[in-house]
């Protein structure tokens, strides 16, 4: 009766000696597959351009395109004390365009204009992780805007207007609202991956 509580005792150790040696390479996959990204491919940088000069209550285009060989932004927030709140972006997959409006109340001047390109959920660049996506910090872009008295030539007379630019705002929104199904399989992917690993998301 011993010799036969040994050697289950033994087969029981073996079994879970078997477990841990399968378990292991699928731990350190997991952990190898998952997508980081603590830093950007590039220390930040992008372009961004402000048409004008525009008079109170006029509009400007607005233009934002990341760095070549960073992430491609997934939202893009503006910001100028010079500006509505209406201002009005949207994704064409090659840049971010949009217009804004001058506030009424604002005198003629040269004002800021802040851009904030935001990276959440964005195609991984990186050769091992072209199938994932990645979170990858903010850049914050900088650009002037010029405000001109309201008998001043009208510059941004010739581009679209607040109306072509919030179009196209809305045009290129939907457009990237069709790639949503794409983003849900990758964010699913991500999700399957991160799990096993135990890995705290960066």
């Amino acid at each position: 009766m011993q010799e036969k509580a040994d050697m289950a005792q033994l087969t029981r150790a073996y079994r879970h000696v078997g477990l841990a040696v399968i378990a292991v390479p699928l731990i350190l996959i997991g952990q190898s597959t998952t997508a980081r990204a603590d830093r950007l491919p590039f220390p930040g940088g992008g372009y961004v351009s402000v048409s004008g000069p525009a008079g109170p209550g006029e509009t400007v285009e607005l233009t934002v395109k990341e760095r070549p060989g960073n992430p491609h932004p997934t939202s893009v927030e503006v910001s100028s004390p010079a500006l509505t709140d209406e201002t009005t972006l949207g994704d064409t997959k090659g840049a971010w365009v949009g217009a804004g409006r001058i506030r009424e109340d604002v005198k003629p001047g040269t004002y800021p204009v802040t851009f904030t390109l935001r990276h959440k959920d964005a195609d991984c660049v990186t050769e091992k992780d072209r199938d994932f996506v990645c979170d990858y910090p903010s850049i914050v872009l900088r650009d002037e805007v010029q405000v001109a008295t309201p008998d001043e030539g009208r510059a941004s007379g010739d581009g679209p207007g607040f109306g072509g630019g919030l179009a196209l705002g809305i045009a290129s929104g939907a457009v990237g609202a069709l790639t949503a199904g794409g983003i849900l399989l990758r964010l699913r992917r991500r999700g399957a991956v991160d799990g096993p690993s135990q890995d705290p998301k960066t």
